[in-house]
């Protein structure tokens, strides 16, 4: 099973799929190794239900989406092998509080892994199971972003801030496509970025407005070479002083790089004011995801974009953490060595001690620029300590009302 789950995580990170098909791959991957590792897991007591039952739905439910593109014989060993899972399940179910689990599950996943040919249809090489092997993948960016802005403008009037997207490399072309002679910023990328992806990019300021109702968030299509955005903005009257310009880049609503300059308001801005220096902000490399168990479908399906365009690794607790281990200090390192802390935000994380002690431990340790709370209900206030972050969510809301629709068509 672990040389099938190796052969999927290969194929999701091959552009040449379409995006939908490698997050179903990566579903399945993701389902079948937190399904191993719930087996393992020894015995609870009382009503409570046993965590591979949870994960043996999960599996399931992944390789239905699946399976109309897959080849017969292996549909035919993935449903004997999920068969077989669920009859272990059933008997840690029945066991007493702290049993092992039953010596099945070890053989369970190497059977599996015994009989690759079968997951290579026609004679195609493991690797490239659980479909036929693609044509050479197109090559994945090391993309950087700059801004570029005045360094000192006036109240109430209009000034440009620009935003530039580029390949590493590729600094003078993007420096070129700039409206005046300011300078860009390299923010090291070293995570690679497929092309063909979304990117919003979000302008925000306290001091700041766009002018002529211009939208703060404008968005492009990654394709590999220089682009630039840019916006009209306006000094607020009032606000004399340094005041920060923040570009914020997501995909999928989750924010990955972020690109800040420090400009001056004051009331003598000289038309010829040098360009802003920017802060220096890498592109995130590594996430945390927090959030409730009962929330974990939701959740996986909010960072597949981000670990398959931006090739981000997302810690998503349960799954990534193994029976036997102090699972406690490792939580802390992760934190810890985590360039985003995104926390899922919903009425069970809100019950949930262990989603308090982490975003806890991420305020500490972290700070503010690098936590984002995403909601995934609406009402739900936000804990005291992050009443000051901004939890307004419009990719949930545009998620609830096409639910909404769904539900009204069906009906």
């Amino acid at each position: 099973m672990l040389a099938f789950v190796a052969a999927m995580r290969q194929r999701q990170h091959d552009p040449a799929l379409p995006l939908e098909r490698r997050a179903a791959l990566m579903r399945l991957a993701d389902a079948l190794e937190f399904l191993l590792a719930t087996l393992a897991m020894p015995a609870l007591d009382g009503p409570r239900q046993h965590p591979a039952e949870a994960a043996s739905r999960e599996a399931e439910q992944a390789w239905l989406a699946l399976r109309d593109g897959m080849p017969e014989a292996l549909n035919t060993q993935l449903k004997t092998w999920l068969a077989d899972a669920s009859r272990i399940t059933a008997k840690l179910s029945r066991r007493t509080r702290g049993e092992p689990a039953p010596e099945e599950y070890r053989t369970l996943g190497a059977d599996f892994a015994l009989q690759p040919s079968s997951a290579a249809p026609d004679g195609a090489s493991p690797a490239a199971a659980p479909e036929t092997a693609a044509a050479a993948p197109a090559p994945a960016d090391d993309a950087r972003f700059g801004a570029s802005a005045p360094s000192r403008v006036a109240p109430g009037r209009e000034f440009v801030a620009e935003f530039v997207a580029y390949p590493a490399g590729q600094q003078d072309a993007a420096r070129a496509l700039l409206s005046q002679p300011h300078t860009t910023l390299e923010v090291g990328a070293s995570a690679p970025l497929q092309r063909g992806v979304r990117l919003d990019v979000t302008l925000r300021g306290s001091a700041f407005v766009p002018a002529d109702g211009e939208s703060a968030t404008q968005s492009f299509v990654w394709q590999g070479a220089p682009l630039k955005l840019a916006w009209a903005l306006q000094a607020a009257a009032g606000t004399p002083g340094e005041a920060l310009l923040r570009f914020d880049v997501a995909i999928d609503g989750i924010v990955v790089a972020r690109v800040r300059l420090a400009l001056e308001v004051a009331a003598a801005a000289p038309p010829d004011a040098p360009p802003a220096r920017a802060e220096e902000t890498p592109i995130a490399q590594r996430a945390f995801a927090s959030y409730a168990s009962a929330d974990r479908l939701r959740v996986l399906d909010r960072v597949a974009s981000i670990r398959l365009a931006a090739g981000i690794r997302v810690f998503l607790d349960c799954h990534d953490l193994h029976p036997g281990k102090a699972w406690q200090p490792q939580l802390e390192r992760e934190i810890d060595g985590s360039d985003l802390f995104l926390l899922f935000w919903s009425a069970a994380a809100a019950q949930s001690g262990w989603v308090r002690w982490e975003y806890e431990r991420a305020l500490e340790r972290l700070g503010d620029e690098r936590l984002q709370v995403h909601p995934l209900d609406n009402g739900v206030p936000p804990p005291r300590a992050l009443a000051h972050l901004h939890l307004a969510d419009a990719y949930m809301a545009l998620r609830q009302a096409e639910q909404q629709s769904r539900a009204a068509t069906a009906g």
